[in-house]
């Protein structure tokens, strides 16, 4: 056995290069806006001690809605974009489950809909600039060949914005590529 992984081949000190896709599931006044969203985010893994992790990651969220404008308009399609780009720790609680934190920024791209949105959905709705960013996540770990595993979590992240943080709870599945040291 491999004296940096465990039997399953997976959290111990070892490093991994992960890539996911997420499935985002707004809330609070966010989720007023917006229905959904999708992400995609790669993520490197740098184990430290055994089932002890620093991560740093970066990713692409994408979320879709619908506001309803004043007057006898019709409703308009939006679309926000982010860019967020976290570091955190992970800690394996087993061989397969682990809690893990994340915190940084988030490039807020702006609102887009249908004809580049109009005035009323521009000033109400817009979100643009670096945002902090925390989220907690708890996931579980699958073995797959190799060392590699597939890592599947969820997590509660915020985005602050106007002196209040913005939720979504996001589902990812991804998969990981064990690195020998």
């Amino acid at each position: 056995m491999d004296k940096r992984t465990n039997v399953y081949g997976v959290e111990t000190r070892t490093n991994a290069f992960e890539v996911g896709a997420d499935y985002l599931l707004p809330a609070g006044n966010f989720g007023n806006v917006y229905n959904n969203g999708f992400g995609g985010v790669v993520r490197y893994r740098f184990g430290v001690a055994q089932y002890k992790s620093i991560m740093a990651s970066v990713g692409y969220n994408t979320f879709k809605g619908e506001v309803i404008l004043p007057g006898n308009n019709p409703k308009a399609s939006v679309r926000a974009n982010f860019i967020p780009i976290k570091i955190g720790a992970k800690f394996g609680l087993s061989n397969y489950l682990y809690l893990a934190g994340e915190m940084g920024a988030t490039v807020a791209l702006g609102v887009n809909g249908r004809d580049n949105v109009n005035e009323y959905v521009r000033d109400t709705y817009q979100i643009k600039g670096a945002l902090f960013t925390v989220a907690p996540s708890f996931g579980v770990l699958i073995p797959s060949k190799n060392k590699n595993y597939f890592d599947l979590s969820v997590r509660y992240e915020g985005y602050s914005y106007k002196q209040s943080f913005t939720f979504f709870t996001g589902l990812r599945a991804a998969y990981a590529f064990n690195i020998a040291r």
